[in-house]
């Protein structure tokens, strides 16, 4: 009986270690000590929002928001300049996702969604074009065309339109992102910033939920960008708060642009008060 027993034990100890060899077995295309298959991120999906009815929210107020790239917490948005096998710029996972992938199909050029563009309509918006003239005859076909394209480090910023509630249900202050758009820089005048389109945000979760950012504090967790934005991993400024005037903050803080941070702390911080007043103690 003894004999049986350490004879299975001896089975089943094999069997173990030559599973566990099996699943350990790489090869230069898995980059790590870990199979590239088998990484989370390789299995993500778009976790669906919970339902929520109407007579659950309390209260509800929308924002614009301005995500500047150039500080070091949104340097995770902003980088790699050039796409890498492992991961890419949110400007690349955005403009493959509308061009090559054709999995961005809801693109609008405002911020209220009633101007559609199409995939031609958005490729003229990022690619310039730009004649070379004969000096022998300047009336004449030029002798070149340059195609300029905006890449990732012409962005300077992400403008976000999102509605902050609260849940009745579940007895928290939430944020839900409808909208986000790039603000490039012109490369012909590099002075000159504008919005080249607005993606409808629901539309660019898959995209976003199948790209990872770099995480400076654990390599081997790397968020998604769908992550990044559900949980405001990011710091960003209020540059318009829905009102009766419809105006921007810039509208009516014209003296200096330090009023206007103020500003914008003010509603972040009324914001915060206005969840605290909802809790009874």
């Amino acid at each position: 009986m003894v004999r049986v027993k350490a004879l299975l034990f001896a089975i089943v100890a094999v069997g173990l270690s030559y599973s566990t060899a099996n699943a350990q077995i790489l090869d230069p295309s898995d980059d790590g000590i870990i199979p590239e298959a088998t990484k989370h991120y390789r299995n993500n999906r778009v976790v669906p929002y919970p339902y929520l009815r109407q007579d659950d929210m309390l209260w509800s107020e929308r924002h614009w928001e301005r995500i500047d790239l150039r500080e070091k917490i949104n340097l995770p948005l902003y980088y790699p300049i050039k796409p890498m096998p492992d991961r890419k710029a949110l400007w690349d996972v955005l403009v493959d996702g509308i061009i090559t992938e054709n999995t961005i199909t809801e693109i609008f050029l405002d911020d209220r969604f009633e101007l559609p563009l199409t995939i031609d309509e958005v490729r003229e918006k990022i690619e310039q074009y730009d004649t070379i003239p004969d000096p022998d005859d300047p009336f004449g076909p030029p002798l070149a065309i340059d195609t300029i394209t905006i890449k990732a480090n012409n962005v300077v910023a992400y403008h976000i339109k999102s509605d902050w509630y609260f849940d009745k249900q579940r007895g928290e202050l939430k944020n839900r992102i409808i909208g986000i758009a790039p603000e490039v820089r012109d490369p012909r005048n590099p002075s000159l910033t504008y919005n080249p389109f607005w993606v409808w945000f629901p539309d660019a979760r898959y995209a976003m939920a199948t790209a990872v950012a770099y995480n400076e504090k654990n390599n081997n967790q790397r968020l998604t960008f769908d992550q990044i934005m559900h949980f405001r991993k990011f710091n960003a400024t209020i540059t318009k708060m829905d009102n009766v005037y419809d105006r921007t903050i810039a509208d009516y803080k014209r003296n200096s642009a330090m009023n206007q941070l103020l500003e914008a702390a003010r509603i972040k911080e009324d914001l915060r008060n206005k969840e605290h007043d909802m809790w009874t103690y």
